[in-house]
C-alpha cells in the first residue's frame, strides 16, 4: 500500500459529523470543479463509472452548457480517506490537505481509499477537465462549475465495504416520478376513472409498497393503452402500429407530450373497459369449442398465460392471466374507429360488433404463425396488421 497526499483550495469545509471515539469524521467540501485533484482511485465504489452512461450523458451536457447548474443538479461526490486537515487561509477559502491509501499489486484485495460514490461525477469531471474532447464538446465554461464533496475520515476496511454496498444500492428515479413532478400527469388523471384511481401509482412510495393491497400498475401503464388508441402517433394509413407500447412502454413515457394524446386521453375509461371485455371473452372461449366448430383454445397452456388469477386496472379480477400481446393488438385495431377524439359510434356497439371476431382472429393468427412465444408473437408486426386490416377492410371512411 502506498501512502499519498494531495493539496488543493475549497470554497467551504467544514465537519458535520465526529463519532464519540474521534476518530471517524464526515466533512463536507466545496469545491470549484477546476480545483478537483485529479488521480483519486475508483477502488471502494461499487459500480464501474462508464462516460457513455445516461447520467454520465446529462452531467457533460450541464457542464457544456449551464454549468453554474452543477453543484443543484448533482449528488456529489462522496471519498474515504485516511486524514484530513483543513484551515481557512486569506481571502475566505480553505486550503485541505488529504492523505489516502492507495493498493498496490500486493494488496489488491484491500478495497483501498477514494471514490466511494458518485464515480460518475468523478469521472465525468475529470474527462471536462483533463480528457481527450471530441468535436463539439466544450467545457470552456467549466470554471463556473462547483462540486459537492463529502469525505468519511478514519473509516476501518471492513466499514469501507459496507459503507459503499449501502451507498450504491439506491434506485435511480424512474422517470414516470420525475414526469409527474413536472406536472405531465394530471391530465391522466383528471380522465381516469376514480374508481380505478386507488389501483395505480403515480410516483414511487405514493402507497405502502409492502401492503398486499399495494397497487401493481404504475401510470406508465395507462401512458401504454392510450398509445394503443393513438392513431395520429401509430396511423395504420402508414402501416404504422403502437408495438412499442407492448416492446418499450418506458419510451413512451420519456417522449411522453400532452398535445401528442390530448384526442385520446378523454378515451381512457372506455380503453379500460375494452380491456375488461377483451379479457371477458378469452375466458368464454378458454377450452370450449369456438363458434360451434373444433378450434378449441386452452389459454393457460399458451405462452405466457396462465391459470392464474388476474385483476385489471378497472379492479376486476379474471381466473385467468393472459399476455400482453394476445390483448393489445386487439385494443389497438380500434383506433381506427375514432375520428377527432370521439368514436365514430358508441363503444359498446363497436365493442359488438368486431369485438369477439377481433379475439377470434387473433387466435387463428397465433396458429398460422407456428404457436410462437408470447415475445415473439407480440413483437411480429402480422399480428398487429391482420387485426387493424379486418376493420380497415370494412371501414373506409374515417
Amino acid at each position: 500500500m502506498q501512502d499519498k497526499q494531495v493539496h488543493f483550495f475549497a470554497k467551504s469545509a467544514c465537519r458535520v459529523f465526529q463519532d464519540s471515539d474521534e476518530k471517524k469524521q464526515l466533512w463536507s467540501l466545496t469545491l470549484a470543479v477546476k480545483d478537483l485533484p485529479q488521480g483519486f482511485p475508483y477502488g471502494p465504489n461499487a459500480r464501474n463509472a462508464d462516460l457513455t452512461a445516461k447520467p454520465a450523458k446529462a452531467m457533460l451536457e450541464t457542464l457544456k452548457s449551464e454549468p453554474q447548474q452543477f453543484i443543484y443538479n448533482n449528488n456529489g461526490i462522496m471519498l474515504v480517506v485516511d486524514s484530513l486537515q483543513a484551515k481557512r487561509v486569506e481571502g475566505g477559502d480553505f486550503e485541505v490537505q488529504i492523505k489516502y491509501i492507495e493498493p498496490n499489486e500486493e494488496t489488491e484485495d484491500f478495497l483501498g481509499h477514494g471514490v466511494l460514490n458518485g464515480g460518475h461525477t468523478y469521472k465525468t469531471l475529470m474527462h471536462a477537465l483533463y480528457g481527450q474532447h471530441k468535436r463539439g464538446e466544450d467545457y470552456s465554461n467549466i470554471h463556473q462549475a462547483h462540486v459537492q464533496v463529502t469525505v468519511a475520515v478514519g473509516i476501518d476496511e471492513e466499514s469501507v465495504a459496507s459503507i459503499s454496498r449501502a451507498r450504491n444500492l439506491s434506485k435511480a428515479v424512474p422517470d414516470y416520478a420525475l414526469k409527474n413532478l413536472e406536472g405531465d400527469w394530471q391530465e391522466i388523471e383528471a380522465h381516469l376513472p376514480q374508481r380505478c384511481r386507488k389501483n395505480v401509482i403515480f410516483k414511487p412510495n405514493e402507497f405502502d409498497d409492502n401492503s398486499d393491497n399495494a397497487p401493481k400498475y404504475t401510470v406508465v401503464d395507462l401512458v401504454q393503452r392510450l398509445a394503443l388508441l393513438n392513431n395520429e402517433l401509430f396511423d395504420f394509413r402508414k402501416d404504422s402500429h403502437p408495438i412499442t407500447a407492448y416492446t418499450g412502454k418506458g419510451s413512451l413515457v420519456s417522449k411522453w407530450s400532452n398535445q401528442n394524446y390530448e384526442h385520446v386521453l378523454p378515451l381512457l375509461p372506455d380503453i379500460l373497459w375494452l380491456e375488461e371485455k377483451v379479457m371477458e371473452t378469452h375466458e368464454a372461449l378458454n377450452g370450449r369449442s369456438n363458434n360451434g366448430n373444433d378450434k378449441k383454445i386452452v389459454i393457460s397452456k399458451v405462452s405466457g398465460c396462465s391459470n392464474q388469477p388476474s385483476t385489471l386496472i378497472t379492479g376486476r379480477t379474471f381466473k385467468l392471466t393472459v399476455a400482453p400481446p394476445f390483448v393489445m393488438p386487439v385494443l389497438a385495431a380500434f383506433r381506427l374507429l375514432i375520428k377527432d377524439g370521439q368514436w365514430i359510434s358508441p363503444v359498446e356497439e363497436l365493442w359488438d360488433k368486431y369485438g369477439m371476431m377481433l379475439v377470434d382472429r387473433l387466435w387463428d393468427t397465433y396458429k398460422v404463425e407456428g404457436r410462437s412465444s408470447a415475445a415473439s408473437f407480440g413483437r411480429s408486426k402480422s399480428t398487429w396488421n391482420t387485426l387493424t386490416n379486418i376493420i380497415a377492410m370494412q371501414f373506409v371512411q374515417i
